[in-house]
């Protein structure tokens, strides 16, 4: 389906990260929070490649591959550009499973202060972009 990703990342490419919950963005401003870049217990965070792809295509790979194993309504996303995320000293690995187009932010700190700081730089430079419903 989409061979055409190479493994190697760029910084040129947008990602983004699904958002299943209302503590991931902030109604009041538009703005993402920091708990939307936060790792998981494995140390990732799980992003998807999103270039070459109109909204409604991101939005249902954003339905099948992440809310619907949530068993959660998707609410939007967190679009970001690679290139804020390795700025950060942070790494993007292709992680094609569950999706072709699925990759994880990894190379997190161990200590939980400086991970903080880390999201909330990655918030900052995320654009937030909800479902509208009719």
């Amino acid at each position: 389906m989409d061979a055409f990703l190479e493994e190697n990342i760029s910084g040129n490419e947008p990602a983004c990260r699904f958002i299943t919950g209302k503590d991931y963005y902030r109604t009041s401003d538009g703005t993402v929070r920091h708990n939307a870049f936060m790792q998981n217990r494995e140390g990732e965070a799980s992003v998807y490649r999103i270039i070459d792809l109109m909204d409604d295509e991101i939005f249902e790979i954003g339905r099948l591959f992440v809310a619907e194993k949530k068993g959660k309504p998707l609410k939007g996303r967190a679009d970001i550009r690679v290139a804020k995320i390795l700025e950060n000293k942070l790494r993007v690995d292709s992680q094609p499973d569950p999706h072709p187009r699925h990759a994880n932010i990894v190379g997190w700190p161990e200590d939980k202060s400086e991970i903080k700081v880390l999201a909330l730089q990655l918030a900052a430079n995320a654009t937030l972009a909800l479902i509208k419903h009719d």
